[in-house]
């Protein structure tokens, strides 16, 4: 309705401009995914890599999603500034030997734990996504711009929303940082359809999705699952945000 709306202002003003796929006020900064079904996982580790160790995680399997809203871009390091003034969040680390590299505003944070993410989301009124969320939310014929390949010990994330939206209207969901998911490591069920699933809840690590800035190209797919400790910081990981629609 509202791109309908806007089409309609645009053709009483005479100007020929295409309205947005999400026709959402300029200030929101979340995007809205339809509930539904999709395929999670990919044949790439069979058929690559003859189901080798590190991405033999990934068989497809149905899942049956409800609607929810995610955050355009990472949540950046002036983000969580605010979150640390409100005295609601704990303060993200630094690099210890590039700090400004890492620090910049607009860049995504880094060096924060599971938990850390996990309290700026609630204080925004939100969670961080399931693996299957996530997923659902990369996917797409396009799958938008990436920063990565960078040496460890030179390179760092780029400011958010720099290169350009994936098909659902989502920045840096590729390279930039990873992002922490809500749920545990583990095996994926892959019987029948699988309803809003959760990770595994006595897992030890969690699982991170999305590649990073020092990431290979291989990492940069959207069925690739990583695991790591969620009580650790690290100078290639971050997060996004999602919420439940009103």
């Amino acid at each position: 309705m509202k791109s309908q709306t806007l089409g309609l202002l645009f053709c009483i003003l005479g100007l020929n401009i295409v309205p947005p796929v999400f026709a959402e006020p300029l200030e929101s900064r979340q995007v809205a995914i339809e509930a539904g079904e999709f395929v999670m996982g990919d044949t790439y580790c069979a058929d690559e890599q003859s189901n080798s160790d590190w991405c033999n995680d990934e068989t497809p399997h149905t899942v049956r999603l409800d609607s929810f809203l995610i955050d355009k871009y990472e949540v950046t390091n002036a983000d969580y500034a605010k979150c640390f003034e409100a005295g609601e969040c704990a303060p993200n680390a630094l690099h210890e030997d590039r700090p400004g590299e890492f620090n910049r505003p607009g860049q995504p944070v880094a060096f924060v734990t599971w938990q850390d993410a996990m309290t700026y989301c609630q204080w925004k009124g939100g969670r961080l996504p399931t693996e299957a969320e996530w997923e659902r939310a990369a996917q797409g014929k396009n799958l938008g711009g990436a920063h990565f390949g960078k040496k460890y010990n030179q390179g760092a994330p780029r400011d958010g929303g720099e290169l350009h939206a994936n098909s659902n209207g989502l920045f840096d969901m590729m390279g930039n940082v990873y992002e922490w998911t809500l749920d545990g490591y583990g095996p994926s069920s892959t019987e029948g359809v699988q309803v809003n699933p959760k990770g595994a809840e006595t897992a030890k690590d969690k699982v991170i999705r999305g590649g990073s800035w020092n990431s290979p190209p291989h990492y940069l797919r959207v069925s690739d699952r990583v695991a790591r400790s969620p009580e650790l910081r690290y100078s290639d990981v971050g997060f996004r945000c999602i919420t439940s629609p009103k």
